[in-house]
């Protein structure tokens, strides 16, 4: 069955769902992004005009540049464990588990599986994946147009939200023809570009601008000045006021820097505990790194958690590039 042909089938399977199901868990990954709270958002308003009763979950906290989107505040934590409903769509999810402990799979009667990762797994009674979208956003879009349902103004910038921060305002290698046509139809349904990616990417906080300049003034350079890295340590965290969520962006402002093609930002979030993101040009594939450490993202774009204090993280990656890349 050729790719086109197998979509539709997803896309009959989860409307039929939604249209028999009347409760509705929703759910994106831990530490949420624009994309993983947008689809979210969009998709509940949606469900609520249709009658339904939905509700958003996400375990940790919405980051500052997402609150302009509607129904933010009403996002709740995690769903009671006597709670049960007749469908649980995840997005962005490479398993189950992805969510953090908000609900367990037999509190739904299905699972409806939506995610553009390369690295998926299957747990959904509907796996709704491509890898070649650019973000769970685009996807929502598909179904939407394929039940002829028109987004209002605020679902359209949720899904907006969603596109334009996982393909960095449409300059990362995830960016399609596809992205740009869905983004004209958010525009016809009444998004202003302008005004969201001002509230996204203008709207920091002071806090926000001095982590920024801490991390800036730390970066390095290695492999002759092809990888540039930075490392936010919990004492910038304290001396800014910044918290873990205003570091969007700093990874792809290291990338720019002439000569790099691959940037990494370190941030100790613990004695032994570091996280590391990773942007790459073209054509390196930074998911061959961060395989080896339990992590995930996409070619260009990718992340991992490590039991390393932050010295021994940045030792240890240096030396999974230099086997992988520069050896």
């Amino acid at each position: 069955m050729k790719q086109k042909d197998q979509e539709l089938q997803k896309l009959k399977s989860i409307a039929a769902i939604i249209r028999q199901s009347k409760t509705f868990f929703i759910a994106g990954h831990v530490k949420p992004d624009g994309d993983s709270i947008g689809s979210c958002l969009a998709l509940r308003s949606i469900l609520n005009r249709m009658g339904k009763k939905a509700k958003v979950y996400c375990a940790d906290e919405v980051p500052r540049f997402l609150h302009f989107l509607k129904g933010v505040s009403s996002i709740k934590k995690s769903a009671a464990k006597t709670e049960s409903f007749d469908c649980a769509i995840i997005i962005e999810c490479i398993n189950f588990e992805r969510m953090g402990d908000i609900i367990s799979s037999s509190q739904a009667k299905k699972i409806i599986n939506i995610d553009h990762h390369s690295a998926f797994t299957d747990f959904g009674d509907v796996n709704y994946i491509v890898p070649n979208s650019s973000s769970t956003a685009e996807l929502v879009l598909r179904l939407l147009d394929f039940m002829k349902i028109k987004p209002l103004k605020s679902e359209a910038e949720c899904l907006y939200t969603g596109i334009v921060t996982d393909t960095g305002r449409f300059q990362q290698l995830n960016t399609t023809a596809d992205s740009h046509i869905a983004a004209a139809k958010l525009i016809k349904a009444g998004v202003s570009p302008n005004g969201v990616c001002r509230k996204i990417y203008d709207s920091h906080s002071l806090a926000g601008v001095k982590l920024l300049g801490c991390a800036l003034e730390n970066v390095k350079t290695d492999f002759n000045g092809t990888f540039a890295y930075t490392l936010i340590t919990k004492d910038m965290f304290l001396k800014s006021g910044a918290n873990e969520n205003e570091t969007e962006g700093i990874v792809n402002a290291i990338l720019s820097i002439e000569g790099v093609k691959v940037a990494c930002l370190f941030k100790e979030t613990g004695a032994a505990l570091t996280k590391a993101s990773f942007r790459s040009v073209k054509d390196i594939n930074i998911l061959s790194v961060v395989s080896q450490c339990g992590g995930g993202g996409h070619k260009n774009a990718a992340g991992c958690t490590l039991q390393l204090d932050s010295v021994s993280a940045v030792t240890f990656i240096k030396k999974i590039l230099k086997e992988k890349m520069y050896a």
